[in-house]
Protein backbone atom coordinates (compact mmCIF):
# COMPACT_ATOMS: atom_id res chain seq x y z
CA UNK A 1 0.00 0.00 0.00
CA UNK A 2 1.19 3.55 -0.35
CA UNK A 3 2.14 5.92 1.71
CA UNK A 4 -0.44 7.89 3.31
CA UNK A 5 -0.46 12.10 4.33
CA UNK A 6 -1.84 13.22 4.76
CA UNK A 7 -11.54 28.78 13.51
CA UNK A 8 -18.47 34.97 18.34
CA UNK A 9 -21.47 36.68 17.43
CA UNK A 10 -22.81 37.16 14.24
CA UNK A 11 -21.46 40.99 14.61
CA UNK A 12 -17.95 39.27 13.69
CA UNK A 13 -19.50 36.81 11.26
CA UNK A 14 -18.54 39.37 7.99
CA UNK A 15 -15.45 40.02 9.39
CA UNK A 16 -14.46 36.50 8.31
CA UNK A 17 -14.71 37.53 4.65
CA UNK A 18 -11.02 37.33 3.91
CA UNK A 19 -10.71 34.51 6.46
CA UNK A 20 -10.64 30.81 5.27
CA UNK A 21 -11.48 31.29 1.68
CA UNK A 22 -10.48 28.45 -0.21
CA UNK A 23 -11.35 29.06 -3.99
CA UNK A 24 -10.99 32.97 -4.26
CA UNK A 25 -7.04 33.16 -4.64
CA UNK A 26 -5.63 31.49 -7.67
CA UNK A 27 -2.77 29.25 -6.19
CA UNK A 28 0.86 30.03 -6.54
CA UNK A 29 2.74 27.59 -9.21
CA UNK A 30 4.92 25.60 -6.64
CA UNK A 31 6.74 21.78 -7.53
CA UNK A 32 4.78 19.02 -6.90
CA UNK A 33 4.66 17.41 -3.69
CA UNK A 34 3.36 14.75 -1.59
CA UNK A 35 -0.52 16.15 -0.44
CA UNK A 36 -0.36 18.31 2.83
CA UNK A 37 -3.43 19.22 4.28
CA UNK A 38 -2.18 20.68 7.65
CA UNK A 39 -4.59 19.92 10.92
CA UNK A 40 -7.64 17.99 9.40
CA UNK A 41 -10.55 19.42 8.72
CA UNK A 42 -14.06 18.38 7.15
CA UNK A 43 -13.73 17.19 3.14
CA UNK A 44 -12.81 19.88 0.91
CA UNK A 45 -11.49 19.83 -2.70
CA UNK A 46 -7.33 20.52 -2.72
CA UNK A 47 -5.86 23.02 -4.75
CA UNK A 48 -2.32 22.96 -6.27
CA UNK A 49 0.23 20.09 -7.33
CA UNK A 50 0.59 17.05 -5.89
CA UNK A 51 2.21 13.60 -6.83
CA UNK A 52 -0.67 11.97 -5.53
CA UNK A 53 -3.95 12.55 -3.33
CA UNK A 54 -5.62 10.64 -0.94
CA UNK A 55 -9.44 10.15 -0.05
CA UNK A 56 -10.70 8.22 3.05
CA UNK A 57 -14.42 7.21 3.21
CA UNK A 58 -16.95 6.43 6.02
CA UNK A 59 -18.43 3.12 4.85
CA UNK A 60 -21.35 1.90 4.05
CA UNK A 61 -23.68 -1.11 5.06
CA UNK A 62 -23.44 -4.24 3.46
CA UNK A 63 -23.74 -8.02 3.89
CA UNK A 64 -27.82 -8.14 3.25
CA UNK A 65 -30.10 -7.56 0.43
CA UNK A 66 -31.00 -3.96 -0.33
CA UNK A 67 -27.62 -2.72 1.66
CA UNK A 68 -24.07 -1.73 -0.19
CA UNK A 69 -22.83 1.46 -1.81
CA UNK A 70 -20.78 3.48 -4.21
CA UNK A 71 -17.72 5.44 -4.03
CA UNK A 72 -18.16 8.47 -7.20
CA UNK A 73 -14.34 9.45 -7.94
CA UNK A 74 -15.09 12.94 -10.18
CA UNK A 75 -12.33 14.26 -12.61
CA UNK A 76 -13.46 17.95 -13.70
CA UNK A 77 -9.86 18.54 -15.19
CA UNK A 78 -9.05 17.90 -19.02
CA UNK A 79 -6.76 14.79 -18.63
CA UNK A 80 -7.85 11.67 -17.37
CA UNK A 81 -6.62 10.66 -13.90
CA UNK A 82 -5.89 7.52 -12.75
CA UNK A 83 -4.70 5.50 -9.35
CA UNK A 84 -6.17 2.91 -7.07
CA UNK A 85 -9.29 2.07 -4.79
CA UNK A 86 -8.65 -0.13 -2.18
CA UNK A 87 -11.71 -1.80 -0.31
CA UNK A 88 -11.92 -2.93 3.44
CA UNK A 89 -14.54 -4.82 5.49
CA UNK A 90 -15.16 -6.21 9.02
CA UNK A 91 -14.94 -9.43 7.42
CA UNK A 92 -11.75 -11.83 7.77
CA UNK A 93 -10.82 -11.26 5.02
CA UNK A 94 -7.76 -9.23 3.25
CA UNK A 95 -8.78 -5.59 1.29
CA UNK A 96 -8.92 -6.02 -2.38
CA UNK A 97 -7.11 -3.16 -4.08
CA UNK A 98 -7.73 -2.49 -8.13
CA UNK A 99 -6.29 0.49 -10.36
CA UNK A 100 -8.84 3.15 -11.62
CA UNK A 101 -9.41 5.32 -14.19
CA UNK A 102 -11.81 8.71 -14.56
CA UNK A 103 -11.86 9.96 -18.01
CA UNK A 104 -11.73 13.55 -18.63
CA UNK A 105 -14.74 16.09 -17.73
CA UNK A 106 -16.12 12.87 -16.19
CA UNK A 107 -16.82 10.12 -12.85
CA UNK A 108 -16.99 6.94 -12.49
CA UNK A 109 -18.91 4.99 -9.85
CA UNK A 110 -17.82 2.32 -8.28
CA UNK A 111 -19.79 -0.65 -6.56
CA UNK A 112 -18.10 -1.25 -3.40
CA UNK A 113 -19.98 -4.92 -2.96
CA UNK A 114 -18.43 -6.01 -6.67
CA UNK A 115 -15.20 -5.65 -5.17
CA UNK A 116 -15.96 -6.96 -1.77
CA UNK A 117 -18.56 -9.30 -1.73
CA UNK A 118 -17.67 -10.07 2.57
CA UNK A 119 -18.38 -7.93 5.74
CA UNK A 120 -21.73 -6.21 7.43
CA UNK A 121 -19.40 -2.96 6.29
CA UNK A 122 -16.76 -1.90 3.49
CA UNK A 123 -15.11 1.26 3.47
CA UNK A 124 -13.03 2.48 0.61
CA UNK A 125 -9.73 4.25 0.50
CA UNK A 126 -9.27 6.29 -3.61
CA UNK A 127 -5.52 7.34 -4.14
CA UNK A 128 -5.51 9.32 -6.94
CA UNK A 129 -2.09 9.97 -9.14
CA UNK A 130 -0.79 13.19 -9.89
CA UNK A 131 -3.53 14.66 -7.22
CA UNK A 132 -6.54 16.26 -9.15
CA UNK A 133 -10.73 14.89 -8.56
CA UNK A 134 -12.70 14.78 -5.43
CA UNK A 135 -14.24 11.34 -3.81
CA UNK A 136 -18.04 10.98 -2.26
CA UNK A 137 -19.64 8.20 -1.11
CA UNK A 138 -23.18 6.57 -1.28
CA UNK A 139 -24.79 4.39 1.21
CA UNK A 140 -27.53 2.40 0.08
CA UNK A 141 -30.36 1.44 2.36
CA UNK A 142 -33.63 0.17 2.18
CA UNK A 143 -34.89 3.40 4.60
CA UNK A 144 -33.25 5.95 2.72
CA UNK A 145 -29.80 6.37 0.61
CA UNK A 146 -27.20 8.56 2.41
CA UNK A 147 -24.46 10.59 0.71
CA UNK A 148 -21.16 11.50 2.66
CA UNK A 149 -18.19 13.66 0.79
CA UNK A 150 -14.61 11.19 1.81
CA UNK A 151 -12.52 12.63 3.70
CA UNK A 152 -8.94 14.83 2.60
CA UNK A 153 -7.22 12.76 5.64
CA UNK A 154 -7.41 10.46 8.50
CA UNK A 155 -6.99 11.94 11.97
CA UNK A 156 -6.44 10.62 15.56
CA UNK A 157 -9.39 12.52 16.82
CA UNK A 158 -13.31 12.23 15.84
CA UNK A 159 -16.27 14.06 17.11
CA UNK A 160 -19.62 13.13 16.73
CA UNK A 161 -22.49 15.48 18.59
CA UNK A 162 -25.74 13.49 17.50
CA UNK A 163 -26.67 10.00 18.24
CA UNK A 164 -30.54 8.40 19.06
CA UNK A 165 -31.42 5.05 20.07
CA UNK A 166 -35.12 5.41 20.91
CA UNK A 167 -37.72 3.13 19.64
CA UNK A 168 -35.28 0.51 18.31
CA UNK A 169 -33.24 3.39 16.36
CA UNK A 170 -29.57 1.83 15.58
CA UNK A 171 -26.20 4.02 16.71
CA UNK A 172 -23.47 2.58 15.06
CA UNK A 173 -19.29 3.71 15.24
CA UNK A 174 -17.75 2.75 12.15
CA UNK A 175 -13.98 2.67 12.74
CA UNK A 176 -11.80 1.90 9.37
CA UNK A 177 -8.09 1.66 9.92
CA UNK A 178 -6.45 2.01 6.40
CA UNK A 179 -2.65 1.38 7.46
CA UNK A 180 -1.16 -1.95 8.13
CA UNK A 181 -0.03 -1.40 11.88
CA UNK A 182 -2.71 -1.69 14.18
CA UNK A 183 -4.40 1.42 15.87
CA UNK A 184 -5.86 1.55 19.48
CA UNK A 185 -8.51 3.84 20.03
CA UNK A 186 -10.22 5.27 23.19
CA UNK A 187 -13.72 5.82 23.02
CA UNK A 188 -15.77 8.09 25.44
CA UNK A 189 -19.66 9.31 25.12
CA UNK A 190 -21.92 11.49 26.51
CA UNK A 191 -25.53 11.00 27.26
CA UNK A 192 -28.42 12.43 29.09
CA UNK A 193 -27.15 10.73 32.03
CA UNK A 194 -23.63 12.32 31.79
CA UNK A 195 -20.49 11.53 30.68
CA UNK A 196 -19.39 7.32 29.97
CA UNK A 197 -15.90 6.13 29.43
CA UNK A 198 -16.45 1.81 29.39
CA UNK A 199 -13.47 -0.08 29.82
CA UNK A 200 -13.93 -2.14 26.48
CA UNK A 201 -13.85 0.98 24.35
CA UNK A 202 -10.53 2.32 26.31
CA UNK A 203 -7.56 0.54 24.33
CA UNK A 204 -10.21 -0.61 21.30
CA UNK A 205 -8.23 -1.95 18.78
CA UNK A 206 -8.57 -1.65 15.13
CA UNK A 207 -6.30 -3.79 13.11
CA UNK A 208 -4.74 -2.62 10.11
CA UNK A 209 -6.13 -2.96 6.96
CA UNK A 210 -9.78 -3.39 8.27
CA UNK A 211 -13.14 -2.49 9.78
CA UNK A 212 -14.58 -2.34 13.42
CA UNK A 213 -17.82 -1.35 14.03
CA UNK A 214 -19.21 -0.33 17.77
CA UNK A 215 -22.94 -1.28 18.21
CA UNK A 216 -24.18 2.00 20.50
CA UNK A 217 -27.21 0.29 20.71
CA UNK A 218 -26.45 -2.68 23.13
CA UNK A 219 -24.49 -0.04 25.53
CA UNK A 220 -26.71 2.88 25.26
CA UNK A 221 -30.53 1.96 24.41
CA UNK A 222 -33.04 4.59 24.06
CA UNK A 223 -30.72 7.27 24.37
CA UNK A 224 -32.06 10.54 22.56
CA UNK A 225 -28.48 11.76 22.79
CA UNK A 226 -25.42 10.07 22.46
CA UNK A 227 -22.26 12.22 22.00
CA UNK A 228 -19.00 10.86 21.18
CA UNK A 229 -15.05 11.14 20.79
CA UNK A 230 -12.74 8.63 19.61
CA UNK A 231 -9.02 9.47 20.26
CA UNK A 232 -6.64 7.13 19.05
CA UNK A 233 -3.62 6.62 21.20
CA UNK A 234 -1.84 5.27 18.34
CA UNK A 235 -2.28 5.22 14.85
CA UNK A 236 -5.03 7.39 12.88
CA UNK A 237 -8.16 6.07 11.85
CA UNK A 238 -11.24 7.08 10.17
CA UNK A 239 -14.52 7.26 11.81
CA UNK A 240 -17.88 7.57 10.39
CA UNK A 241 -21.46 6.80 11.57
CA UNK A 242 -24.66 4.80 10.93
CA UNK A 243 -27.84 5.57 12.04
CA UNK A 244 -31.18 4.23 11.00
CA UNK A 245 -33.98 6.10 12.81
CA UNK A 246 -37.13 3.38 13.50
CA UNK A 247 -39.13 5.48 16.11
CA UNK A 248 -42.20 7.34 15.85
CA UNK A 249 -40.35 11.08 15.63
CA UNK A 250 -37.49 10.10 13.23
CA UNK A 251 -37.60 7.88 10.48
CA UNK A 252 -35.07 6.87 7.47
CA UNK A 253 -30.91 5.97 7.59
CA UNK A 254 -28.09 8.27 7.63
CA UNK A 255 -24.47 7.81 7.14
CA UNK A 256 -21.49 10.18 7.55
CA UNK A 257 -18.20 10.73 7.91
CA UNK A 258 -17.32 12.64 11.89
CA UNK A 259 -15.42 15.82 12.72
CA UNK A 260 -11.74 15.25 12.79
CA UNK A 261 -11.78 18.57 14.72
CA UNK A 262 -12.89 21.00 16.98
CA UNK A 263 -13.92 24.57 15.89
CA UNK A 264 -15.36 27.46 17.10
CA UNK A 265 -17.82 28.53 14.03
CA UNK A 266 -19.83 26.04 12.49
CA UNK A 267 -22.21 26.96 9.58
CA UNK A 268 -25.57 25.55 8.10
CA UNK A 269 -26.70 26.70 4.65
CA UNK A 270 -29.83 24.71 4.88
CA UNK A 271 -32.70 25.32 7.93
CA UNK A 272 -36.56 25.70 7.76
CA UNK A 273 -39.71 26.45 9.92
CA UNK A 274 -43.25 25.15 9.14
CA UNK A 275 -45.93 22.56 9.44
CA UNK A 276 -44.45 19.41 10.47
CA UNK A 277 -40.89 20.11 10.39
CA UNK A 278 -38.44 19.54 13.28
CA UNK A 279 -35.30 21.16 13.48
CA UNK A 280 -32.93 20.44 16.14
CA UNK A 281 -29.20 21.65 16.63
CA UNK A 282 -27.22 19.40 19.08
CA UNK A 283 -23.43 20.78 20.55
CA UNK A 284 -20.85 18.96 21.98
CA UNK A 285 -17.92 20.31 23.83
CA UNK A 286 -15.46 17.54 24.66
CA UNK A 287 -12.85 20.33 26.19
CA UNK A 288 -12.63 20.62 30.12
CA UNK A 289 -13.35 23.92 29.84
CA UNK A 290 -17.04 25.54 29.43
CA UNK A 291 -18.22 27.44 26.80
CA UNK A 292 -21.47 29.75 25.38
CA UNK A 293 -22.16 29.89 21.99
CA UNK A 294 -23.52 32.04 19.93
CA UNK A 295 -26.54 31.21 17.77
CA UNK A 296 -27.54 33.23 14.72
CA UNK A 297 -29.83 32.52 12.08
CA UNK A 298 -28.95 34.04 8.62
CA UNK A 299 -31.78 35.19 6.16
CA UNK A 300 -34.42 34.92 8.35
CA UNK A 301 -35.45 38.44 7.76
CA UNK A 302 -34.34 41.69 9.19
CA UNK A 303 -37.14 42.16 11.27
CA UNK A 304 -35.93 39.04 13.19
CA UNK A 305 -33.49 39.54 16.67
CA UNK A 306 -30.98 37.08 16.66
CA UNK A 307 -30.10 36.91 20.29
CA UNK A 308 -29.62 32.97 21.23
CA UNK A 309 -27.15 31.77 23.37
CA UNK A 310 -26.31 28.06 24.59
CA UNK A 311 -24.18 27.10 27.55
CA UNK A 312 -22.22 23.79 27.40
CA UNK A 313 -20.16 22.40 30.16
CA UNK A 314 -16.99 20.92 29.85
CA UNK A 315 -17.26 17.68 28.13
CA UNK A 316 -20.97 17.66 27.99
CA UNK A 317 -23.52 18.31 25.12
CA UNK A 318 -26.83 20.63 24.93
CA UNK A 319 -29.50 20.92 22.40
CA UNK A 320 -31.44 23.68 20.42
CA UNK A 321 -34.82 23.29 19.07
CA UNK A 322 -36.00 26.22 16.36
CA UNK A 323 -39.60 25.56 18.05
CA UNK A 324 -38.25 27.41 20.99
CA UNK A 325 -36.21 30.42 19.01
CA UNK A 326 -39.16 33.11 19.74
CA UNK A 327 -39.90 34.79 16.62
CA UNK A 328 -37.81 32.82 14.22
CA UNK A 329 -39.92 33.25 10.91
CA UNK A 330 -41.82 30.51 8.88
CA UNK A 331 -39.70 29.62 5.75
CA UNK A 332 -35.92 28.79 4.99
CA UNK A 333 -32.83 29.80 6.64
CA UNK A 334 -28.93 29.10 7.49
CA UNK A 335 -27.64 29.66 10.57
CA UNK A 336 -24.27 29.78 12.43
CA UNK A 337 -23.00 28.92 15.82
CA UNK A 338 -20.01 30.24 17.35
CA UNK A 339 -18.01 30.52 20.26
CA UNK A 340 -15.11 33.40 21.48
CA UNK A 341 -13.36 30.61 23.71
CA UNK A 342 -10.66 29.35 22.53
CA UNK A 343 -11.94 25.98 23.39
CA UNK A 344 -13.80 24.01 20.30
CA UNK A 345 -16.93 22.79 19.87
CA UNK A 346 -19.19 20.46 16.91
CA UNK A 347 -22.16 20.85 16.01
CA UNK A 348 -25.05 18.46 14.10
CA UNK A 349 -28.46 19.62 12.44
CA UNK A 350 -31.28 17.33 12.59
CA UNK A 351 -34.40 18.04 10.25
CA UNK A 352 -37.77 15.80 9.71
CA UNK A 353 -40.02 17.12 7.48
CA UNK A 354 -42.78 15.55 6.51
CA UNK A 355 -42.39 12.94 3.77
CA UNK A 356 -45.57 11.69 2.35
CA UNK A 357 -47.70 9.71 4.61
CA UNK A 358 -44.54 9.27 6.91
CA UNK A 359 -41.10 11.51 7.72
CA UNK A 360 -37.57 11.62 6.67
CA UNK A 361 -34.88 12.41 9.23
CA UNK A 362 -31.65 13.47 7.73
CA UNK A 363 -28.35 14.88 10.20
CA UNK A 364 -26.18 17.09 8.95
CA UNK A 365 -22.51 17.58 10.54
CA UNK A 366 -21.67 21.56 10.57
CA UNK A 367 -19.07 22.84 7.82
CA UNK A 368 -16.68 25.32 9.75
CA UNK A 369 -15.64 28.17 8.79
CA UNK A 370 -12.43 27.55 7.21
CA UNK A 371 -14.27 25.87 4.56
CA UNK A 372 -16.55 29.56 3.30
CA UNK A 373 -15.52 29.16 -0.02
CA UNK A 374 -16.79 30.69 -3.56
CA UNK A 375 -16.77 27.80 -4.92
CA UNK A 376 -18.47 24.28 -4.07
CA UNK A 377 -18.64 20.95 -5.98
CA UNK A 378 -20.58 17.80 -6.49
CA UNK A 379 -20.11 14.67 -8.00
CA UNK A 380 -23.29 12.92 -7.03
CA UNK A 381 -26.64 15.12 -7.63
CA UNK A 382 -30.63 14.47 -8.42
CA UNK A 383 -31.31 12.01 -10.97
CA UNK A 384 -35.20 13.27 -10.64
CA UNK A 385 -36.10 16.89 -11.40
CA UNK A 386 -36.74 18.16 -8.43
CA UNK A 387 -36.94 22.13 -7.39
CA UNK A 388 -34.95 22.90 -4.59
CA UNK A 389 -31.96 20.38 -5.06
CA UNK A 390 -28.88 22.96 -3.67
CA UNK A 391 -29.49 25.35 -0.68
CA UNK A 392 -26.98 28.39 -0.87
CA UNK A 393 -26.34 30.22 2.09
CA UNK A 394 -24.30 33.77 1.11
CA UNK A 395 -21.93 34.68 4.43
CA UNK A 396 -21.03 37.69 2.89
CA UNK A 397 -22.22 41.65 4.01
CA UNK A 398 -22.29 41.53 0.30
CA UNK A 399 -25.16 41.11 -2.23
CA UNK A 400 -24.18 38.54 -5.39
CA UNK A 401 -24.78 36.25 -7.49
CA UNK A 402 -24.63 32.76 -7.88
CA UNK A 403 -24.15 30.49 -11.49
CA UNK A 404 -24.28 26.74 -11.23
CA UNK A 405 -22.90 24.58 -13.94
CA UNK A 406 -22.93 20.80 -14.88
CA UNK A 407 -20.16 18.79 -15.99
CA UNK A 408 -20.48 17.35 -19.65
CA UNK A 409 -18.18 16.30 -21.99
CA UNK A 410 -16.74 19.52 -23.23
CA UNK A 411 -16.38 20.58 -19.62
CA UNK A 412 -18.64 22.63 -17.13
CA UNK A 413 -21.56 24.27 -18.84
CA UNK A 414 -23.50 27.03 -17.08
CA UNK A 415 -27.42 25.31 -16.59
CA UNK A 416 -29.91 27.63 -18.92
CA UNK A 417 -31.27 30.04 -16.07
CA UNK A 418 -28.70 29.31 -13.56
CA UNK A 419 -26.46 31.45 -14.98
CA UNK A 420 -26.82 34.57 -12.49
CA UNK A 421 -29.55 33.91 -9.17
CA UNK A 422 -29.51 36.98 -7.18
CA UNK A 423 -28.52 36.04 -3.68
CA UNK A 424 -28.94 39.17 -1.01
CA UNK A 425 -26.18 39.49 1.61
CA UNK A 426 -26.50 37.22 4.36
CA UNK A 427 -29.19 35.39 2.42
CA UNK A 428 -30.44 31.71 1.80
CA UNK A 429 -31.77 30.38 -1.11
CA UNK A 430 -33.33 27.30 -3.37
CA UNK A 431 -31.83 26.41 -6.54
CA UNK A 432 -33.80 23.52 -8.56
CA UNK A 433 -32.18 20.88 -11.19
CA UNK A 434 -35.13 20.06 -13.32
CA UNK A 435 -33.46 19.82 -16.96
CA UNK A 436 -33.13 16.93 -18.01
CA UNK A 437 -29.80 17.20 -19.47
CA UNK A 438 -28.44 18.24 -16.28
CA UNK A 439 -30.13 15.42 -14.11
CA UNK A 440 -27.75 13.52 -12.23
CA UNK A 441 -24.56 14.74 -13.46
CA UNK A 442 -21.49 16.25 -11.58
CA UNK A 443 -21.74 20.14 -10.39
CA UNK A 444 -20.19 23.26 -9.27
CA UNK A 445 -21.77 26.30 -7.53
CA UNK A 446 -19.47 29.09 -8.13
CA UNK A 447 -19.81 33.25 -6.63
CA UNK A 448 -17.59 36.27 -6.36
CA UNK A 449 -18.76 35.90 -2.36
CA UNK A 450 -18.18 32.89 -0.24
CA UNK A 451 -20.69 30.59 0.16
CA UNK A 452 -22.08 26.99 1.84
CA UNK A 453 -23.86 24.63 -0.25
CA UNK A 454 -25.90 21.51 0.94
CA UNK A 455 -27.74 19.00 -1.26
CA UNK A 456 -31.28 18.10 -0.72
CA UNK A 457 -31.30 14.39 -2.71
CA UNK A 458 -33.85 12.18 -3.40
CA UNK A 459 -33.67 9.07 -0.46
CA UNK A 460 -33.86 6.70 -3.02
CA UNK A 461 -36.20 4.03 -4.68
CA UNK A 462 -40.49 4.83 -3.88
CA UNK A 463 -39.32 6.77 -0.60
CA UNK A 464 -40.33 9.96 -0.63
CA UNK A 465 -38.23 13.32 0.88
CA UNK A 466 -34.85 14.11 0.95
CA UNK A 467 -31.39 13.40 2.40
CA UNK A 468 -28.95 16.35 3.03
CA UNK A 469 -25.27 16.73 2.89
CA UNK A 470 -22.85 19.38 2.06
CA UNK A 471 -20.72 19.28 -1.19
CA UNK A 472 -17.57 19.89 -1.28
CA UNK A 473 -15.75 23.81 -0.94
CA UNK A 474 -13.17 24.17 -3.49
Amino acid sequence: MRAHRLVSILVVVFAFAGFGTVARRTPEVVAPTFTVLGEPTMPFVPSGSFITSSWFCPGVPAGQEGLGGNVVVTNTGDEPIHGELTVFTTAAAPPVTTDITVAARASSRLDLTQYQPDGDYLSALVEIDGGGGFVEQQALHPDGNAVAPCSNATSSNWYFAEGYTVDGSEWQLVLTNPFPDVASVDIDFVTEQGARSPSKFQGFPVPGRSVRVVDFGSGAKDEPVIAAEVRARFGRVVAGRSERFAGSERRGYSMMLGAPSLASQFYFADGEVGDGITEQYHLYNPTDQAVTVDVNFLGAGASFQNDTQIDVGAGGQAMLDTKDVAGLPVGRHGSVFSTLSSAGIVVERVMTRPAGDSIATTVVMGSPSVLASTRWSGGISSELAIDDVLVVLNVDNVDTTVSVSTLGPGGLVPVTGLEAVPLLAGGVITIPLTDPAVLGRPFVVQSTQRLYVERLLPRGGDLRGRSGSFALAG
